[in-house]
């Protein structure tokens, strides 16, 4: 007998479940610190300034990584496909469509926002302000609007064929 032999421990599956749970809740806490905290050094620094970028750094880089690595190992365990089918079971507009919906959605909320920014800061008039306003919201909704559906539908369909195919294996 060696003293470096693993042994098959029993689980409990109440524990494992409970321990996720946990986990769950602590990546969610995390995530609203982070939040929170970029929220606070806008508030202080001003997004325009170098240093908010300088100085949210760190929380920016915690955010998009965690959420990059949580949607990559849901998609490397077939766990991404099979939620998106549960999904698509209970509710009455498909994930599909919901992803071109939302891509559709922000590439409108950017367009209105920078549009009102280039009116309200460059306009000398009200007449001026209203054909910025028009012009930058189509010309962002042009530029926006494709990167946004190529990015999101894109990363659907990929992520549903890397889904599928790891959960056939």
């Amino acid at each position: 007998m060696s003293i470096f032999k693993r042994t098959k421990k029993m689980k409990d599956e109440r524990i494992e479940h409970l321990s996720n749970k946990i986990y769950k809740e602590m990546y969610s806490i995390i995530m609203a610190i982070c939040l929170i905290s970029i929220f606070f050094k806008m508030y202080i620094y001003g997004v325009g300034n170098g240093a908010f970028a300088e100085k949210a750094l760190l929380e920016l880089a915690i955010l998009i990584i965690g959420g990059v690595y949580f949607l990559a190992r849901s998609i490397f365990l077939g766990i991404y496909w099979d939620e998106i089918e549960m999904h698509d079971r209970s509710s009455k507009t498909p994930m599909s469509k919901k992803t071109i919906y939302r891509s559709v959605g922000l590439a409108f909320i950017i367009a209105i926002i920078m549009a009102v920014n280039s009116a309200l800061s460059y306009a000398d008039s009200t007449s001026q302000g209203l054909w910025y306003f028009a012009l930058v919201f189509c010309v962002s909704l042009i530029i926006y609007l494709p990167a946004l559906l190529f990015l999101f539908v894109g990363v659907y369909l990929l992520a549903q064929k890397i889904s599928i195919k790891s959960r056939n294996s």
